[in-house]
């Protein structure tokens, strides 16, 4: 809501994920919603290493966002978002700690379990806990 014009704007998403992300961009102190939107449709992966390699070209693509916000964009976002915040947008936490335990307890080296975690195709959530045990199993 803009209490300037007295105007309404409403953002729609694809995934939730861009919501989480959305409003996590909004808690940012100079980020309005039309360039919180944009952050939002970045892919993760891509914003991830934008962030990790201060990478302000890639930042300056998005609508609005010269170089002297661009730098200051990705300082606030490296305050604000650690690499971890970005990966449980993808995994369910608990579940994949309970995945890494459990494998551990059988006798599998945890380090090797998280890696084939991070690299498994298969959405990590309770619907295919079988069929990634299954495939933890066979490759660690």
């Amino acid at each position: 809501m803009d209490e300037n014009h007295k105007t309404v704007a409403y953002f729609a998403f694809d995934t939730i994920d861009q919501k989480v992300v959305f409003e996590q961009m909004m808690k940012i102190s100079g980020i309005g919603p039309k360039t919180a939107f944009a952050i939002a449709a970045i892919d993760k992966k891509e914003l991830q290493k934008a962030i990790d390699t201060f990478d302000v070209k890639a930042v300056q693509k998005i609508p609005g966002v010269g170089p002297k916000t661009a730098k200051r964009l990705l300082v606030e976002l490296k305050a604000s978002l650690r690499s971890s915040d970005i990966q449980k947008l993808d995994i369910d936490e608990k579940l994949f700690k309970s995945i890494v335990a459990t494998m551990k307890n059988m006798g599998r080296d945890a380090n090797a379990v998280r890696r084939k975690l991070n690299e498994c195709p298969i959405p990590l959530d309770k619907e295919h806990l079988q069929e990634i045990i299954k495939r933890l199993i066979g490759q660690v």
